[in-house]
């Protein structure tokens, strides 16, 4: 994982981020590394930067050099979502371009995990189910087809709730005769105790799944701020992608922030991993946010009964007419929780910190973005688990009259002995070749 900031006001907007990268090899073990870049320029003809998190690779390539491939050879853009949009749109044909193996192998790492999940929670059921139940009386087979029948169900409700994604080069997937029998053979092996009718279930939900906003723990983030050709003020588009589903694209778009005088005046944007972010901005995250929650919503039955036991009724429907009062009035206190109260205090101390963001200098920015970055970083350090979030913080800060410009910025390699890797830099700037800010 990573952590990510982006700070926009109307003059500038600051990105940083972290260097940490875990990779995986095999199914239990994990290395991270402190060395990776996540921050770059993405035009040599626009003020524009963008940041990548989670998977740092596409269709089997680095995306860092995807990046470069495509700094080289883009146009100016008029505004950010154009140059955002073009590279969505390069990332796609050079997806096209794969072989068959490299887009199957694309598909199975997103459904692989979705069909397997299945199989894990039903069996899991079923093995509580047997060894709490000495006397089983249904038959086991039977039981597990059960139990794999109500997984199906549950996913196939989680689904509705997603809207249809977008792609790039068409409006849908096409699921021909081989790719059909594909996504059949995935799940004949990650699902093998399902029956045939099961197994067909499983299809269609999984070309359901393909088709929604919806996306695997594989995907990767990519952020692009700046300024367009006819910007005046900064803008910021996001978007999630999980690859290529064989010829399509797939991407959600999770934000577009237009800093201008009527609208947005500066924001404060986390990715990744955002939880301190969060706190520092909101005065809460999501894990405090849910815990409020649960407490609340435990403690206000012992509440209710308490207050019964204290109350003499004429007779049981007057005791049960109240209780059924006090459940709403339960029901109404949760739900305001999280629909008012929370949101009161998010936007209230939200909105105290982007006053300041407004006005703030780009030297600051820079500070403020790189600080944010590091107090996840701590975070990580002093909690459980592997520090998922560190190395050195790289910070730029993007304008319309410098451009792209880098504050902090990590090399492998000393600057001191490395005099004629600089000049090459110069000389391929001097030339407009997109090679110079790789």
């Amino acid at each position: 994982m990573t952590a990510e900031i982006a700070i926009l006001n109307k003059t500038a907007v600051a990105l940083a981020a972290d260097s940490a990268v875990t990779i995986s090899a095999g199914s239990k073990e994990d290395k991270i590394f402190d060395t990776a870049d996540k921050l770059f320029e993405l035009s040599n003809h626009n003020a524009i930067g963008i940041m990548i998190y989670n998977n740092m690779s596409f269709m089997e390539a680095p995306l860092p050099s995807l990046i470069r491939a495509f700094r080289a050879q883009c146009d100016e853009a008029n505004c950010v979502e154009d140059a955002a949009k073009g590279f969505l749109e390069f990332l796609h044909n050079f997806g096209k371009q794969a072989g068959e193996r490299v887009r199957n192998d694309a598909v199975g790492a997103i459904i692989s995990p979705f069909v397997h999940a299945v199989h894990n929670r039903a069996f899991a059921r079923f093995q509580n189910k047997v060894m709490d139940d000495e006397q089983l009386e249904q038959d086991p087979r039977q039981l597990l087809e059960g139990f794999i029948d109500s997984e199906l169900n549950r996913l196939d409700k989680i689904l509705k709730v997603y809207d249809n994604a977008e792609f790039v080069g068409g409006k849908s997937i096409r699921f021909t005769k081989p790719r059909a029998e594909y996504l059949r053979k995935t799940i004949e092996t990650y699902l093998p105790l399902s029956t045939d009718d099961q197994k067909d279930r499983m299809l269609q939900i999984v070309k359901s799944a393909l088709g929604k906003a919806y996306v695997s723990s594989g995907k990767t983030g990519i952020i692009v701020a700046g300024f367009g050709a006819g910007d005046l003020f900064p803008t910021l588009v996001s978007y999630e992608i999980d690859g290529m589903i064989w010829d399509r694209l797939k991407f959600i778009q999770t934000n577009h922030i237009d800093i201008d005088r009527d609208g947005h005046k500066a924001r404060v944007l986390p990715f990744a991993q955002k939880e301190m972010v969060e706190r520092f901005l909101y005065g809460l995250d999501d894990g405090i946010q849910q815990n409020i929650t649960t407490y609340c919503r435990e403690s206000l039955p012992d509440i209710r009964k308490v207050m019964l036991k204290h109350v003499e009724f004429q007779d049981e429907e007057d005791r049960g007419s109240l209780e059924k009062k006090a459940r709403r009035a339960e029901s109404e206190f949760t739900k305001g929780l999280n629909k008012k109260a929370f949101d009161k205090i998010r936007t209230e101390s939200q909105a105290e910190i982007e006053d300041m963001v407004e006005f703030m200098p780009k030297p600051e920015m820079a500070k403020m973005a790189e600080a944010l970055v590091n107090l996840t970083s701590i975070k990580r350090r002093v909690s459980r688990g592997m520090e998922t979030v560190g190395g050195p913080i790289d910070v730029a800060v993007i304008s319309q009259s410098e451009g792209f410009v880098w504050v902090r910025r990590k090399h492998y390699f000393p600057a001191e002995l490395n005099g004629r890797y600089f000049e090459r830099m110069k000389t391929s700037v001097q030339k407009g070749s997109g090679v110079a800010n790789a």
